[in-house]
């Protein structure tokens, strides 16, 4: 009996000192959605959504005054995979915002300290923003764009954060606006895209992006979370009407637009944060080491014997 209690001491002193394996451990999941649209004539009317879920969350609204054109549309989906999509346009005298957020609990539950890392992708969009469409060819999405005058403008912006335990890890913004100066790109962070000058438009495809996440113990627990924010806004005149009603009036056009998220036709893996960890090297002294060895050697005569 002493024996064999004695091997498995020397056999799990061993695996200690030696082992290599293991992976994070996703514990728990948490998403949130939520939309906002609003008429600006009918700011009472505005629309806002949310909605939660452990694995999947989907919100949608809509502001819309008939007979004028005045609208707008907010649509968020996210899961736990780490897709968030995110999709808003709003035209003449509106605006429509939303937010997405994933967050993760996960834990390390090998025996050792592990070195974490993530890759992800926010996937392909675009952002849209201009006063005038004298072609009236907004719904085929082509024509002539053209920038605000006066005090009118139109702006269109996506902000994306990743956090590990509170800390921010990455970020990438971009925000398109339009005004009586012409249009204006701001980037901050990661810059996914370009601007296109004769759209009116900053476009950007499917890349990917690997971020080390740092060491943990054994049994150590991190929370990350996923979250972006986008919003379309604008001011439009009343091209020199001084008094009217919300339906008679001659709201000039105002386009605002964001698509964040969006697959493209190669992009064919189905999680978007992918999670992987490797062992620390484990400096053993030499000393110990002989004598593990010795052991162990000590072990494999026992068992002749």
């Amino acid at each position: 009996m002493i024996m064999v209690m004695f091997k498995r001491i020397v056999l799990f002193c061993i695996s200690v000192c030696f082992y290599q394996g293991a992976s994070a451990s996703i514990i728990s999941t948490a998403i949130t959605a939520e939309t906002y649209s609003v008429s600006y004539p009918e700011p009472d009317k505005g629309e806002r959504v949310h909605d939660t879920g452990m694995e999947f969350a989907s919100v949608l609204s809509r502001s819309q005054i008939y007979d004028t054109g005045v609208y707008a549309l907010a649509y968020v989906e996210a899961n736990a995979l780490g897709f968030a999509l995110l999709s808003m346009g709003k035209y003449k005298a509106s605006a429509a915002s939303g937010s997405a957020a994933i967050s993760y609990q996960l834990e390390n539950n090998s025996l050792v300290a592990q070195q974490f890392s993530l890759r992800f992708s926010p996937l392909s969009g675009y952002l849209k923003a201009y006063c005038a469409d004298p072609e009236n060819l907004f719904y085929e999405d082509t024509g002539s764009r053209l920038p605000c005058i006066g005090e009118d403008f139109a702006v269109s912006s996506y902000n994306a954060r990743i956090t590990l335990n509170d800390e921010l890890i990455w970020s990438s913004m971009a925000e398109v606006r339009s005004g009586n100066n012409g249009v204006d790109v701001v980037t901050d962070g990661a810059v996914l895209g370009a601007f296109d000058a004769e759209t009116h438009s900053y476009h950007w495809g499917t890349q990917w992006f690997e971020l080390p996440l740092g060491v943990f113990d054994p049994n150590e627990q991190f929370n990350l979370v996923y979250s972006v924010d986008v919003l379309t806004d604008g001011v439009t005149n009343l091209q020199g009407a001084t008094a009217c009603e919300p339906f008679n009036c001659p709201y000039a056009d105002n386009v605002a637009l964001v698509d964040y998220g969006f697959r493209q036709l190669d992009d064919d893996n189905d999680s978007l944060f992918q999670f992987s960890s490797s062992a620390l090297p484990v400096d053993v002294p030499p000393k110990l080491g002989a004598i593990f060895i010795g052991l162990f050697l000590l072990v494999g005569r026992l068992k002749k014997t």
